[in-house]
């Protein structure tokens, strides 16, 4: 799915209003209840965004990861995850996030072949997006 190129940004910018960055690097360990774990293992940047709120991380580079606080609530979301190659945004996946648990996602291989691994929530958050 190739994206505007201005989605990004807004992204990034919507980002400011629902956390903060708490950390460059984060441990494999699971995150903790409210904050979401973003690592770019592939070859390309990731972000994820938060369907329901409106709203998503900062872009992570490739190697990295990064906490992001402030997203709690009982009730599993959708999420979807994010690549960047160049200037143009792509979907890597969709998933969901219960902030009562934390989580982490994790993104792998390279645009073309992309994918990502996503919080367990213990029950599927309907995405409302059908393709």
């Amino acid at each position: 799915m190739k994206l505007p190129g201005n989605v990004a940004a807004r992204a990034i910018a919507a980002f400011a209003v629902a956390g903060t960055v708490t950390g460059a690097a984060a441990s494999p360990a699971s995150a903790a209840a409210g904050t979401l774990t973003v690592c770019s293992q592939g070859s390309y940047s990731s972000y994820v965004t938060f369907v329901a709120r409106g709203v998503a991380t900062a872009t992570v580079d490739p190697g990295g990861c990064a906490d992001f606080a402030g997203f709690t609530g009982d009730e599993a979301e959708p999420i979807e995850v994010y690549g960047i190659s160049g200037s143009a945004a792509f979907r890597v996946a969709e998933g969901g996030y219960r902030g009562s648990q934390g989580g982490k996602v994790v993104t792998y291989g390279k645009p073309g072949d992309a994918w990502a691994v996503t919080p367990d929530v213990g029950e599927n958050a309907d995405s409302d997006d059908d393709s």
